[in-house]
């Protein structure tokens, strides 16, 4: 079924219940002007209502709102008296399009600070409105590895987080859980996170709308409106890493096209950061310094470092602070591989063993400079280190020097940006799918190309060869390899607006 249009109410805790009725009612207002079909609330988001049997005046009013709006409401914890058992609990409900109450959930997790005070649930029930069955995952309960397993079982088309992280870490763990649940239902998954200050915590927000393992939208730490079919969203293609993301913080060198924009197509989920201007910069190690930075927060992206020949010290210092491997391209300095200048940088190189990415194939700087086979004596110095050539020569003859050092050096691997479909191919006939490795070769612009033509190859391999080939590999060859340099990294993928 196709995805609904989706609004989460973003909102920080209010301790006054009238005011947050009325903010509410607000939310639910806004969000249809925008088109929703279904809105969603956080925990808490009338407060610390009082607790009564449901329906009752306040489900009531938001009765009334979905039946004028024709939407269906779905709420966090609200604290009511089970209508059977008279036990206070804490519940979320999902109010009809005409106003009636067609499901609740009771939490089943508590903290330690609320067990005396509350009933658990006695397990997750699926709830079934006009859009398909829904789950509702209430605080701790969301973040339980067995209850999602029990709502799973139930084939959910949507299921709604409603919990709140306290910091950054437990933002973009929660994110990538629901990115990952998206794709283990074949569903839509929401997280609709408090703000604000709440029983003794700070809540930082965060909300997020996934779609099969996609992500449709996601909000910052403010108070937000979050839709789905942002045109400003990103799409997230799970399961991809793109070795040679090129990020322009200088400008390109000359010759070397770039058209960055932000992404409202699909992009990598994880990337490896370049930016080719900064090897003709006066401070490429502020530069690279940078790129660090960019990458800092955000478990998706790691930082390559400039390699510019003779100045080793400069790369042994950003590998020393997390870079995740090297990326060099001597030409722009009118330098060939074997200059002793190039080779200088491979005992630091050797030292760390980190990946280094290559620049091959014809580009701005004379033809000369751009063989790939002149690198022929700088891979016998690092015979440990895995080499990735972007763009495999592009065309022969430079492809076919690619070709003869991937054959002669088992740690070479060929990216697979500006070849052709036929070259791809012809590569994989002569040296196997275990030796390509996905790269746009450049920035976000780039992106959907290159990936509708590796997608062309997928007849051509297995499903576990294609796997590797458009992310697993890259991913083991850095964030893998480099998870105490990436742990701790976390943060949003990119806010709205």
């Amino acid at each position: 079924m196709s995805i609904p249009r989706i609004a989460i109410c973003q909102i920080a805790y209010m301790r006054e219940l009238d005011k947050a009725l009325t903010r509410a009612v607000e939310c639910i207002r806004q969000a249809a002007s925008r088109g929703a079909e279904i809105v969603v609330f956080p925990e808490w988001f009338l407060g610390l209502n009082p607790v009564e049997v449901i329906p009752n005046r306040f489900t009531d009013h938001l009765s009334i709102m979905a039946r004028e709006l024709g939407l269906m409401i779905i709420t966090g914890s609200l604290r009511v008296l089970d209508n059977e058992s008279i036990k206070k609990q804490q519940k979320g409900l999902v109010i009809e399009q005409d106003g009636t109450i067609v499901g609740t959930q009771a939490k089943i997790i508590f903290h330690p600070t609320e067990r005396p005070w509350f009933e658990p649930g006695s397990g997750i029930s699926v709830i079934h409105t006009r859009f398909g069955r829904l789950v509702i995952l209430l605080g701790l309960d969301a973040l339980d590895g067995d209850l999602w397993d029990n709502a799973r079982s139930y084939q959910p088309d949507m299921v709604v987080m409603a919990t709140s992280p306290r910091n950054v870490a437990e933002r973009n763990q929660l994110q990538e859980l629901a990115i990952s649940h998206s794709l283990d239902i074949q569903g839509t998954v929401v997280v609709s996170p408090l703000l604000g200050r709440f029983a003794g915590q700070n809540y930082i927000g965060g909300a997020v709308i996934s779609h099969k393992g996609r992500l449709l939208s996601m909000a910052g730490e403010e108070p937000t409106l979050l839709l789905t079919e942002d045109p400003q969203a990103p799409l997230i293609q799970l399961g991809v890493t793109d070795v040679s993301y090129y990020i322009p913080l200088t400008p390109a060198p000359p010759g070397l096209a770039c058209h960055a924009r932000r992404a409202i197509e699909p992009e990598a989920e994880k990337k490896l950061l370049l930016d080719w201007g900064a090897l003709l910069t006066h401070e490429p190690r502020l530069i690279g310094q940078q790129l660090l930075h960019v990458a800092q927060d955000n478990p998706r992206w790691l930082a390559l470092a400039p390699g510019i020949p003779n100045q080793s010290h400069d790369l042994e210092s950003l590998l020393e602070q997390g870079a995740a491997g090297t990326y060099l391209y001597p030409a722009l300095h009118h330098h060939l591989p074997y200059d002793p200048e190039v080779l200088a940088l491979t005992p630091i190189i050797s030292r760390f063993k980190r990946p280094v990415v290559i620049h091959t194939g014809p580009g701005p700087m004379p033809l000369r400079w751009e063989s790939p086979i002149f690198w022929d004596e700088f891979l016998q110095k690092i015979p440990d280190v895995p080499v990735i050539m972007v763009h495999a020569g592009t065309m022969p003859p430079f492809w076919d020097e690619v070709i003869m050092l991937a054959t002669r050096y088992p740690q070479i691997y060929l990216e697979t940006s500006l070849l052709s479909v036929e070259l791809l191919q012809r590569t994989i006939s002569l040296l196997g799918p275990n030796r390509l490795i996905f790269g746009s070769g450049g920035a976000e612009s780039h992106f959907l190309d290159e990936w509708q033509k590796l997608e062309s190859l997928k007849p051509l391999v297995s499903a576990v060869e294609w796997a590797e080939l458009s992310g697993q590999r890259a991913k083991k060859l850095f964030f893998d390899a480099l998870s105490p340099v990436s742990q701790n990294k976390l943060t949003v993928i990119r806010r709205q607006g």
